[in-house]
């Protein structure tokens, strides 16, 4: 039965991240980025969070769907996506 809640059509993987990083500033303060990926269990939202400074995980309850997708909250340290996943590889 679980199956069934996740059937949903999906809005393009594109569309829905850009919509998704649209509605997050009113989620949280902290920095964020929202990224398509997956794993066995099929394709996801898996939206990071910066905790605060003195490392504080600040963020309101996400929606567990989001125009058809799973979401995935995931807390990182602070300036994390900055330094890590914002950064240019050679």
């Amino acid at each position: 039965m679980a199956n069934l809640f996740w059937r949903e059509k999906k809005t393009d993987k594109k569309i829905a991240v850009q919509k998704f990083m649209e509605i997050l500033p009113d989620y949280t303060p902290s920095a964020f980025k929202v990224r398509q990926e997956g794993d066995d269990s099929g394709s996801y939202l898996c939206v990071y969070v910066e905790r605060t400074e003195d490392g504080q995980e600040i963020c309101e309850d996400l929606p567990v769907k989001f125009e058809g997708w799973r979401t995935i909250l995931v807390f990182c340290p602070y300036e994390y996506i900055k330094v890590v996943m914002d950064a240019k590889r050679e």
